[in-house]
């Protein structure tokens, strides 16, 4: 009797408890701190280059990047939070004071991962000057920054707001391109 009791109790407690509502998704770039996007990779350093399947999960302040496909490494994740970053590529896992010098490791590319968390978004770095071109939407078309030129040729609609789709990059005898499938805004 006393077991049912709780039972009943409990179920109504639960039935009684209130939602809390979702958190809104921001309704500027600007504002937009963590996110899910998928797409394609291809780079080039020097001789050496590939091309990987890209999984981005940002969670201000931590990111994780996964790399799968051609690359010549199968499968990898870079992961970076305020106290490091690290790399497992199956084979070997490092840890680095910083994203970039493991990106590097994995692709030759010297790729400042702190300010590609700008530039994905269609934003320059605010840590560091630069120039830019804008289209006649308010959208970036050109930044030289860093001393990467990139282009950003597409943009696509994820909610309220427009994102790249297309970035291409260069520096010196380095060059990335981007193209993202899906973009998915977050709280």
């Amino acid at each position: 009797m006393i077991r049912s009791a709780i039972i009943v109790l409990a179920l109504l407690l639960s039935a009684c408890q209130s939602r809390l509502p979702d958190a809104p998704l921001p309704q500027s770039v600007e504002a937009m701190q963590s996110w899910n996007l998928s797409g394609r990779l291809g780079y080039r350093a020097g001789n050496d280059g590939g091309s990987a399947s890209v999984d981005w999960r940002q969670r201000h302040p931590d990111g994780e990047l996964r790399f799968s496909g051609p690359v010549g490494i199968g499968s990898a994740r870079l992961f970076w939070s305020p106290d490091g970053a690290e790399l497992d590529t199956g084979k070997e896992q490092l840890r680095a004071a910083s994203s970039t010098e493991l990106a590097w490791r994995l692709t030759g590319l010297w790729l400042p991962v702190e300010a590609l968390q700008f530039w994905v978004r269609g934003l320059p770095w605010p840590d560091a000057e630069w120039q830019e071109q804008r289209n006649q939407d308010g959208q970036l078309e050109q930044l030289t920054q860093l001393g990467w030129e990139l282009q950003f040729s597409d943009y696509l609609s994820a909610g309220a707001l427009v994102l790249p789709q297309r970035i291409r990059a260069s520096h010196k005898d380095q060059r990335f391109t981007l193209v993202i499938r899906r973009w998915e805004p977050l709280p």
